[in-house]
């Protein structure tokens, strides 16, 4: 273990000594996010893996999947009529970070609302507990949305940032829940990295002016799911409508994460 801290110590330093200078990572954290959608039944759960790739002052957060369908090198395809075509990642969110500001991109529909993220106000608690052999000590927040969450947060990486919005802490957040237990975010692996940190760049991006006008865009989009499609419906080769599959996927992530 103390081979593990001095070896995050090290490119703690690193960060601090050349982040500044440029945008590559000196650390990936990949993490795994369980979904109970159905409180009652807690056997139906989805799992998805997203990696944060971090310095001290810059992060972006997304799918493998995402990151690479939009940097156009998906390995991914599907055939049609055309040929081959990348195959539409299944999360195309991402959360970025620079400066202290957390940027948002958020799917509606066709489209990726982006928006800044509220921060998070945290109140650090007197639990502790080792998670990945780092001492870790537990912290509370209720969200902008209302809804409660835990986070268990390491000083011994002392960087301030964490999985999806779940930043603004004094060290590196492992893990994350909210109060019912329907959403567990923790982390998988830790390493070295340095890859360059970016925004991904959507093809279909609407700038909201603040998280308001998207989640109003997306209570719209649930009631009438044509209105962010193109005020078209989604068909399959038989013809059949999966218009709704777009907001029940969407009804089952972020809104969760609020």
């Amino acid at each position: 273990m103390k081979i593990t801290l001095l070896y995050i110590s090290g490119l703690i330093l690193t960060s601090l000594l050349f982040s500044a200078q440029n945008n590559n990572a000196v650390m990936e954290i990949n993490y795994e996010t369980k979904l109970i959608s159905d409180s009652l039944n807690r056997e139906k759960v989805k799992v998805y893996s997203s990696t944060l790739l971090c310095n001290n002052t810059e992060s972006i957060y997304c799918s493998a999947e995402a990151k690479a369908y939009y940097k156009g090198n998906s390995t991914q395809t599907i055939s049609t009529n055309y040929g081959n075509i990348p195959k539409y990642p299944k999360a195309v969110e991402s959360i970025y970070k620079a400066n202290g500001v957390i940027n948002a991109f958020l799917p509606v529909g066709k489209y990726i609302f982006s928006f800044d993220e509220p921060k998070l106000n945290w109140e650090v608690l007197h639990q502790t507990k080792h998670i990945k052999g780092f001492k870790c000590q537990l912290a509370k927040t209720i969200t902008d949305t209302g809804d409660t969450f835990f986070a268990w947060f390491t000083n011994d990486i002392t960087i301030s940032d964490g999985p999806f919005r779940f930043k603004g802490l004094s060290g590196m957040v492992l893990e994350v829940f909210n109060k019912s237990k329907t959403i567990e975010i923790y982390a998988t692996d830790i390493k070295k990295s340095d890859e360059i940190i970016e925004s991904l760049k959507y093809y279909n991006e609407v700038k909201a002016k603040n998280k308001q006008q998207f989640l109003e865009a997306r209570k719209n989009f649930h009631e009438n799911p044509s209105m962010y499609n193109g005020n078209l419906k989604v068909v399959d080769a038989n013809g059949n409508d999966k218009t709704k599959m777009m907001t029940d996927r969407l009804k089952n992530v972020n809104t969760f994460l609020d």
